[in-house]
């Protein structure tokens, strides 16, 4: 079941088609901020009413399940697209646009504990990861080694780190940087080990009346004058 269908309008006018953004239920800021049942903030939601308006479409939200969010586009019905995803993250026959972001996984350690050179000393170790969330490169790297200590949210994971019931979590940097500059991380950490660098994209659903090309040409635009630059800016 879905968790709620919501609409925020952008600056399109009423008669334009809609753009269906999926957003996932769980996540914080900075990806998006959920106020009263509304997606009103976030990078998300900026890179989204950006598309809309520079694609004539009236934005819609619906905040979903992060576990039927792959489903949901490929049907595609009421669901054109979410952002700042990977392939590896969201399976199944979507369309990808071009990517436009520099992240990264990163194995935080509380500093209580020594410092791993790699991610292969962790095979055995409980590892703090979120719901939902696909980790394929620790998944390739420990195997059967690598045991997950689920949380809702990143930040569940820092107070469960915190709390000492763990000492090791995979953690997104835009996310992981956002809590820290706030002063929102608990805890004394080691220096981030990086697992893998990530340049999430959005996924298309095929059955979107919203082209690909329309998309990629749209993310170029906001690349080449420098809007997806100050979204991130704003939001760091």
């Amino acid at each position: 079941m879905l968790l709620t269908a919501l609409a925020a309008t952008g600056t399109a006018a009423a008669g334009d088609p809609a753009l269906y953004v999926l957003v996932d239920g769980s996540i914080e800021m900075p990806q998006a901020r959920v106020e009263d049942g509304r997606v009103v903030d976030g990078l998300q939601y900026q890179i989204a009413m950006e598309l809309g308006q520079r694609l004539g479409r009236t934005v819609r939200f619906r905040l979903v399940p992060r576990r039927r969010m792959a489903q949901l586009l490929g049907e595609g019905h009421e669901a054109d697209l979410s952002c700042n995803y990977l392939p590896g993250w969201l399976p199944g026959p979507l369309q990808w646009s071009r990517p436009y972001l520099d992240d990264a996984d990163l194995l935080v350690t509380a500093a209580r504990r020594p410092a791993p050179a790699q991610l292969q000393e962790l095979a055995g170790q409980r590892i703090g990861t979120v719901t939902g969330f696909l980790y394929p490169e620790a998944e390739a790297v420990l195997g059967a080694g690598f045991l997950r200590d689920d949380a809702p949210n990143l930040v569940t994971n820092l107070r469960k780190l915190a709390s000492g019931r763990m000492d090791h979590a995979l953690v997104g940097r835009v996310s992981f940087d956002y809590l820290q500059r706030r002063g929102e991380v608990p805890l004394e950490l080691h220096p981030p080990l990086v697992v893998a660098k990530l340049r999430p994209a959005c996924a298309l659903s095929p059955h979107s009346s919203l082209s690909l090309a329309q998309l990629d040409a749209a993310i170029a635009a906001m690349l080449a004058d420098g809007s997806l630059a100050r979204i991130v800016e704003h939001l760091r």
